[in-house]
């Protein structure tokens, strides 16, 4: 006998016809169950997605907003112009370069490692380029670094 918190009894044996009855469904029952349990799967699954795509677009446009707002903020910042000197002004030096200097580069490719030379030393020191040659090598940057990469000592 099993007694209940309330104070009712009932016989274990009388749960094992009930017990039998779950086990005996029909095929019809048993895929009309699984579908059940499927289909709350994906409505559970698909619910959760829009939730986060909701979240994601309500986050979206707070920092949009917070940008933009941002933006507005440093346009009306007036900064006082300092006054133009001779000292202040830089000078630019252009010299073209010989045939014998560029090992015949083109004069764009020049130009862009010039610019990038001139971003790494921050355009305020005197920086001067007095050649540039093609490696000798016959990998690419890529292909070289590859190689170092890969027969580093350990």
């Amino acid at each position: 006998m099993f007694e209940f918190y309330g104070g009712g009894h009932m016989q274990l044996s009388a749960l094992l016809p009930m017990l039998n009855a779950v086990g005996e469904l029909t095929m019809a029952e048993k895929g009309i169950s699984s579908a059940k349990v499927i289909l709350t799967g994906f409505v559970v699954v698909f619910a959760v997605l829009l939730l986060l795509i909701i979240i994601i677009k309500i986050y979206s446009a707070i920092v949009n907003k917070a940008q933009s707002t941002g933006f507005k903020v440093k346009k009306k910042v007036a900064v006082p112009e300092k006054p133009k000197t001779a000292e202040t002004k830089a000078k630019i030096v252009r010299e073209e370069p010989s045939a014998a200097q560029t090992d015949g580069i083109p004069s764009e490719i020049i130009a862009v490692i010039s610019a990038a030379v001139a971003t790494m030393y921050g355009g305020k020191d005197k920086v001067r380029i007095k050649s540039v040659k093609k490696s000798g090598s016959k990998r690419s940057a890529w292909a070289n670094a590859g190689v170092l990469e890969n027969t580093r000592p350990f």
